[in-house]
Order: structure tokens, then sequence, then C-alpha cells
């Protein structure tokens, strides 16, 4: 029995998806998630008593395998003495400190690894599902999930201005709005158009397909691909996504589950946020004036997560990701 450290991202949806890797596969590994202690190792627990440290922290030396879910969650372990047995999976791809065995969510853009995967997490598709919701209004709901805070969204110059479309209603479920957030970060996200789209948010992992299934149209934009899980899920919850993002959006889009807007890759320059902003708004009142479009987007973005991105599907290269790590680990 091999024994794998998970150092999370805690509070993240990463953290959630994690936890059915460890239902999934742990008939074969024995996993256990948390932070690792101040070095030295050896007596940490001792440390519980001074307040130094927690029972929740896990000493490195007790597992074969390490996988931290950032890249920039290296440091947490010295790497001269473990590099060797730790894994890294660029959730974007990139470059890492561990050359042992790695992954990317999309094909690499370069394989400087010893040896690399393509690995996806899956969807939960009994969880996000599409189901009716009553609404306050009759208006046509233009959704958006996540971080509002990330200057990449560009949600000021994007999304806010979809609030002037006849008939519509933003409606923003951020992941969370800290109290102290200033009033020039505020501006920087829409000022009070964003403070008045708010419908809910900073929601348990359960509570994500309720946020979806109040939209009519799923809209994500950003400047870099990220994770984008959230448009695997708003698919899955049969609602059309409108989006930027290369990779698993522009799939979706191209299954005939959306609508992929082209963008230029790098520092979007004022001039070019305006008119991709102008093709987004477009694309929505493309969807709202289409009731028909709109549900036939949405049963072929959900067949195509039922195709293609279902845990049964990527938790056999998984594991074989899990048993190369442990086979270079020695």
């Amino acid at each position: 029995m091999k024994k794998i450290l998970i150092i999370p991202a805690r509070k993240h949806s990463i953290e959630a998806y994690t936890e059915y890797l460890i239902r999934y596969l742990g008939s074969e590994f024995y996993f256990e998630m948390g932070y690792p202690p101040e070095p030295p190792y050896d007596d940490f627990k001792h440390r519980i008593w001074t307040g130094a440290t927690s029972p929740l922290e896990k000493n490195p030396d007790e597992f074969d395998l390490i996988w931290p879910h950032f890249d920039s969650h290296w440091f947490l372990v010295p790497p001269e003495k473990y590099a060797h047995k730790v894994v890294n999976v660029q959730f974007e791809p990139g470059g890492t400190r561990f050359p042992t065995v790695a992954a990317c969510t999309s094909e690499p853009v370069h394989n400087s690894f010893k040896h690399s995967h393509c690995l996806r997490f899956g969807v939960d598709t009994r969880l996000f599902a599409p189901y009716p919701m009553v609404r306050t209004d009759n208006k046509f709901h233009i959704g958006f999930v996540g971080n509002i805070q990330t200057p990449r969204r560009y949600l000021k110059e994007l999304f806010i201005p979809l609030e002037n479309i006849p008939n519509a209603r933003l409606a923003v479920y951020p992941a969370v709005w800290h109290k102290h957030t200033r009033p020039d970060e505020i501006e920087a996200m829409g000022g009070w158009s964003v403070i008045n789209s708010i419908v809910d948010g900073d929601k348990w992992w359960p509570g994500f397909p309720n946020c979806y299934n109040r939209m009519d149209v799923f809209v994500r934009c950003d400047i870099d691909s990220g994770y984008q899980l959230s448009i695997l899920e708003a698919a899955a919850c049969g609602v059309p996504v409108v989006t930027t993002d290369k990779g698993v959006g522009k799939e979706i889009c191209n299954s005939g589950g959306g609508i992929y807007v082209e963008c230029k890759e790098g520092n979007w320059e004022p001039e070019v946020l305006k008119e991709l902003a102008g093709r987004i708004r477009e694309a929505v009142t493309k969807l709202r004036d289409d009731g028909k479009l709109r549900e036939d987007m949405g049963r072929k973005g959900r067949k195509f997560v039922e195709e293609n991105y279902t845990w049964e599907k990527w938790i056999p290269k998984w594991r074989e990701f899990f048993r190369e790590g442990l086979k270079n680990a020695g």
C-alpha cells in the first residue's frame, strides 16, 4: 500500500475535485490531505502544545509521493530532499520545478518533463445537472460564477456592459467578497453595477449547480485559459456558454454547446477589449433572441460533457499518473 500526501488548495474548487480522486482511487492508494509543518518533521507533534503547529499537518517522511495542488506550493517541502517524490499537475501550462512526472489539463505547450500526462478532472454529472428553478422576473439572465477580483477576467470591460442589453439581467455569483475590499478595487470590478448584479456567492460545493441553473447563458472571459472548470460545470447543467477561453471552452462551443468568441492572447489593449466586448454582446443577444437555439446548445453542451469529461473516462489516466509517479519516486 502506497501513501500519497496532497498539499491542498484549501477552499478552492480543485480541493473539491480532488475528493473525487480520493473516492475513486482510494482502493489502490492511501491519500491524506494537509500541509507539512515547519521542519524538522520527526517531532513536530510535540510543537502542537506550544501552538506552533497543528495535528492536521502531515509529516512528508511518512509518504511515498507528494502532490502539491499548485506549483507554487513546492517550497512547503525542502526540494533538495523531496524533489524525487514530488509530482506536479500544471493546471495552467507552464514550467515546474520538479522534473519527475507532470500532468497538464490540456495538451502540453512544451514537453520538458521526464514524462507528461494529459489529464482533466471529471465532472459529476449527477450533481451538475439541469433542473428547473423559479425566477423573480421574466428577464434573460446572464450569469458569471467565480473570482471577480481577478484582473485578467476584465469583468468591468467585458461582462458589465452586458447590463445594457434590453430585457436582460446580470447574475453574478462571486467566489468571495472581502469586507475590506477597497473602493478602487470595487471600481475596477464594475462599481455599483457589479454590486447590484450580485445574486449570491461564497458557495459550498453542492451549491454551484443551483447558481448555473438560474442562468440562461453563462459567460466566461479570461485573458488566461485558466482552469475552465466552471465552463464544464455550466455545460453539464445544460446552460449554453459564451467564452473566449481556448481549450475546453472552445471544444464545448465547437460541439454546439455555446458560442466561442475568438480573441488575442496576452495583454488586451483598450481597443481590443472594446471590440471583444461588442462581439460578446452580439453572441449573448443572439441567445437572448432564440430560445430554441439556447435549448439546443444546452442539450449539446451536456452531451459533450457526458461523452468526454465524466470521471469514469479520466480516472484510468489519473491512476496511471500516480502509478508512474510512485515508480519514479523509487
